[in-house]
C-alpha cells in the first residue's frame, strides 16, 4: 500500500536538493499566474467602476440619439451608416411626450466649442439642458454652487476635473466667467458638480441652458433640432415596453421601418451589454497573453522533470528493487511537478494581489475576488501535473534491472 505522506516528503527532499533549479521553474510559473491575476484584476476593475457610474444615468432612463449605434458599434454590421444621419427634432419630444409611461421628459443640445478661461484656451464637449427637468431625472450632486434654474442666461454648471484640472493650476470656481465660442460669449459659472469618479462622464461636463447651446452651435444644426431626447420610464411601467412604444411612434414619424431606423435608445440595460460585452473581450485577450507565460512555465516544468528522471534513474531502480511500484514511482514525480505548480501559482497570486494594491493606489480600478485567486492556484497546480505526467510516466515504466546499470 502506498505511503502518500511518504511519497510527498520525498518529493519535498528531491525538491531541497535541486533548489536553484526548482526556483527557476517556479519563477515560470510566477510569472504567469501574477500576470493573470493583475491584468484580469484590472478588467474586472474597471468593469465594475464603469456598472457603478451607470447607476448615475438611472435603470429607468431612457435617451433617444440620432443614428444607428448598434450598427455604429457590430464589428460585422457592414458599411456603418454615420451618425449624423436621421435628425431629432422638438415635435419628436412632443410626440414621445404624450406617450402614457413617459416622464421628464426633455431635449438636449450637445456641441464641441473653444472655452477661454484667463488666457488659457482649450476644446470641450457642451451639453444644453432644459434645467429643471434635466435635474429631476438626474443624481446632480454639487459641491458647491447651485445648478441652473429655467430663467438662466449665459450661466454654467461645470464637472469637477473641468474646475480643477483643465485649466491647469488655476481652478474655476463659482462666479468665475468663461468665455465660450468663437464670438467669447461670456457665461457665469453657477455651480460645480462634486467629483463623480475615474470613469464619471460628470466630471468633464459642462452644462449651459438649451437656448444658449442653440445659439453656440449655430449653422451646425437646424431650427428645432435637438442632439438628444431624454426622458424617464415612470414607475409602474416597464422601462423596454415604455421603449417599445417610443420606437413605434418614432418610426411612424420618420417614414421608416424598423431595418433602417434612423434613431437610437439608450438604456441602463444597453449600456450593462455593452460594457459586459467589452469587458468580456478584453478579459479573454489579456488572459490569453498572460497565457502564454504559463505554457512557457509549463514547458520549463516538464523540461526540469525530464532531467529529473535521466539524474535519478539508478535511485528509482533502487526504489523498485527494494519494493516501490511503478504507481509509487509516477505519484512521486507527479507530486514534484504539482508542488513546483502550486509554489508558483501561490506566490503568483500573492504578488497580482500586491500588483492590484499598487494599481488601485494609483487610481487603477482594480477587482481580486476569492474566485479569481483560487482558480489561479488550481489552474496552476494543475499546470504543474499536466506538464509532469509524460515524465512521471517514462519514470514508473523503467524497468528496475536497466535503471540500475544506468550510470
Amino acid at each position: 500500500m502506498v505511503d502518500h505522506a511518504e511519497l510527498f516528503l520525498y518529493s519535498m527532499n528531491n525538491m531541497r536538493r535541486r533548489k536553484m533549479r526548482s526556483w527557476l521553474t517556479v519563477i515560470g510559473i510566477v510569472i504567469g499566474i501574477a500576470a493573470i491575476v493583475t491584468l484580469i484584476s484590472v478588467a474586472q476593475g474597471l468593469s465594475n467602476s464603469i456598472n457603478e457610474q451607470l447607476k448615475s444615468f438611472g435603470s429607468n432612463t431612457v435617451v433617444v440619439i440620432p443614428g444607428d449605434i448598434r450598427q455604429q458599434l457590430s464589428p460585422f454590421g457592414g458599411a456603418a451608416r454615420p451618425p449624423s444621419v436621421g435628425k431629432l427634432f422638438k415635435n419628436d419630444e412632443e410626440r414621445i411626450g404624450r406617450i402614457a409611461g413617459v416622464d421628464l421628459i426633455s431635449s438636449v443640445i450637445n456641441s464641441r466649442a473653444s472655452i477661454d478661461f484667463k488666457g488659457n484656451l482649450v476644446t470641450a464637449s457642451i451639453s444644453g439642458v432644459e434645467p429643471s427637468v434635466f435635474e429631476g431625472s438626474q443624481n446632480i450632486e454639487l459641491e458647491q454652487g447651485r445648478f441652473l434654474t429655467d430663467t438662466d442666461k449665459h450661466t454654467a454648471v461645470i464637472g469637477y476635473n473641468i474646475a480643477y484640472d483643465t485649466f491647469g493650476k488655476q481652478p474655476v470656481q463659482v462666479s468665475s466667467v468663461l468665455s465660450i465660442g468663437k464670438e467669447g460669449t461670456r457665461f457665469r459659472v453657477v455651480g460645480v458638480l462634486k467629483k463623480a469618479g475615474s470613469t464619471g462622464s460628470t466630471d468633464s461636463a459642462i452644462y449651459i441652458p438649451l437656448e444658449d447651446a442653440r445659439d453656440l452651435a449655430g449653422s451646425s444644426i437646424t431650427p428645432n433640432e435637438v442632439s438628444g431626447i431624454r426622458f424617464v420610464a415612470k414607475e409602474g411601467f416597464e422601462v423596454q415596453e415604455v421603449v417599445d412604444e417610443v420606437n413605434y411612434e418614432l418610426l411612424s414619424a420618420h417614414h421608416v421601418r424598423e431595418e433602417d431606423k434612423d434613431f437610437s435608445f439608450l438604456t441602463a440595460a444597453f449600456l450593462q451589454e455593452q460594457v459586459a460585452t467589452i469587458t468580456a473581450l478584453l478579459t479573454l485577450f489579456l488572459g490569453g497573453v498572460a497565457g502564454i507565460s504559463l505554457v512557457v512555465g509549463g514547458v520549463g516544468i516538464a523540461n526540469t522533470m525530464f532531467m529529473s528522471v535521466l539524474e535519478r534513474t539508478r535511485e528509482i531502480g533502487i526504489l523498485k528493487s527494494i519494493g516501490a511500484s511503478n504507481e509509487a514511482i509516477q505519484e512521486a514525480f507527479l507530486i514534484e511537478s504539482g508542488l513546483i505548480g502550486l509554489s508558483g501559482g501561490i506566490i503568483g497570486v500573492l504578488l497580482g494581489l500586491l500588483f492590484s494594491i499598487i494599481g488601485g493606489a494609483l487610481g487603477v480600478p482594480t477587482a481580486v475576488g476569492i474566485e479569481l485567486a483560487l482558480f489561479a492556484i488550481f489552474f496552476s497546480f494543475a499546470v504543474g501535473i499536466i506538464s509532469g505526467y509524460l515524465p512521471a510516466r517514462n519514470a514508473s515504466k523503467l524497468p528496475a534491472i536497466v535503471a540500475l546499470r544506468y550510470e
